[in-house]
């Protein structure tokens, strides 16, 4: 599992899981549970998926899984600009949480790309809407 840490998409799924998951910590939004347990699931859900897609060793299940890993990505976006408009904690964490999102989706569609280019499959990767970097 070696050549996982050096998976752009995978490290920087680890650091926004660490910075959405310490956005829950805040004892602002203990009452909010259902709220915390959805950002928390999301964001631990992003680099958990592109390891087991990894681990698979076949382009086609590694594909499947970093698409899962972009709907979380995608879901704890959503997520998190909720958290901003409800200014529930300190706005600059959620502006932050927001940007390295952002970022991380833009990693996670330019993985998709590459694997597709090979693979086989006609439709590897969904037509996103967030931005690349590739």
């Amino acid at each position: 599992m070696r050549q996982l840490e050096t998976l752009d998409a995978w490290r920087r799924s680890q650091e926004l899981a660490r910075a959405a998951y310490q956005i829950t910590l805040r004892p602002e939004l203990r009452r909010h549970f259902a709220l915390i347990d959805q950002i928390r699931r999301a964001a631990i859900s992003i680099p958990a998926n592109i390891a087991e897609g990894y681990a698979l060793a076949t382009t086609a299940q590694f594909i499947r899984a970093t698409r899962i890993a972009l709907g979380s990505a995608a879901e704890l976006h959503s997520h998190l600009v909720l958290l901003h408009g409800l200014k529930l904690v300190d706005p600059q964490a959620t502006t932050d949480a927001v940007k390295l999102t952002k970022d991380t989706l833009s990693v996670i569609v330019g993985l998709l790309k590459a694997l597709g280019r090979r693979s086989s499959t006609r439709f590897p990767f969904p037509a996103s809407r967030f931005p690349t970097r590739a």
